[in-house]
C-alpha cells in the first residue's frame, strides 16, 4: 500500500540519502538539475521554489506503515491541457525491486487524474535506467518519442525516452 502526501521539509534530508554517494544514479534521477552530492538544504530550496509556483509541487510517499519511502515531482501542470509531468521519482534503496516503485506510480496517475482532472502524464526516462523504464510500462506508460544521446556523462551518452499515460479514450478525442 502507497500512501501519498504533500512533501515536508523535514523528508529532505532522507531523500537525499537514498541516492548516497552512486553519482551515475544520482544523475539518472534528477538529469544533472541538482548538484552532486545531493543536500537535503537543495531539496528543501526547490520545495519553496515550487510552493511559489502555480504549476509544480512535490510529493512523498509513505509505505503501509507510514514511513517515508519515495518522492517525486508534479510539474508542467496545464490546467488548460489537463496535463502534467512527473519528475524526480526516487524510491527508498529497501523498497526497490519490490513494486513499490510502481505501486507510487500507479497511485500519482489516479491522483493527478482523479483529484484534479488530468488526462494525460508525461515523463521522461534515461534508456540506460531499465528498471524504472520497465516500471513506468507496467504502469501503462507508452513510449511517445525517443530522443537519441541527448544527455552527456562523463564518457557516456545517454537516450532519453520520452513516456505518457493518457486517460482520454480513443471516442473522447
Amino acid at each position: 500500500m502507497v500512501r501519498l502526501r504533500p512533501f515536508k521539509p523535514q523528508d529532505a534530508q532522507e531523500v537525499a540519502r537514498w541516492i548516497g554517494g552512486d553519482e551515475r544514479a544520482f544523475m539518472m534521477f534528477t538529469a544533472g538539475r541538482y548538484k552532486f552530492p545531493l543536500k537535503a538544504d537543495e531539496i528543501i530550496s526547490k520545495h519553496y521554489g515550487f510552493e511559489k509556483d502555480n504549476d509544480a509541487f512535490m510529493v512523498s510517499a509513505l509505505d503501509k506503515d507510514g514511513r517515508l519511502s519515495g518522492h517525486f515531482i508534479v510539474r508542467k501542470l496545464d490546467y488548460l491541457r489537463n496535463s502534467a509531468h512527473l519528475g524526480f521519482i526516487i524510491i527508498a534503496p529497501e523498497k526497490r525491486g519490490i513494486g513499490f516503485g510502481s505501486e507510487m506510480v500507479k497511485a500519482a496517475a489516479e491522483f493527478l487524474h482523479d483529484s484534479m482532472g488530468i488526462d494525460r502524464i508525461t515523463l521522461g526516462v534515461f534508456e540506460c535506467n531499465e528498471a524504472a523504464f520497465k516500471c513506468y510500462k507496467n504502469c501503462g506508460f507508452e513510449v511517445k518519442n525517443y530522443i537519441k544521446d541527448c544527455f552527456d556523462y562523463k564518457e557516456e551518452k545517454w537516450g532519453l525516452y520520452e513516456m505518457e499515460l493518457s486517460f482520454i479514450k480513443e471516442d473522447d478525442q
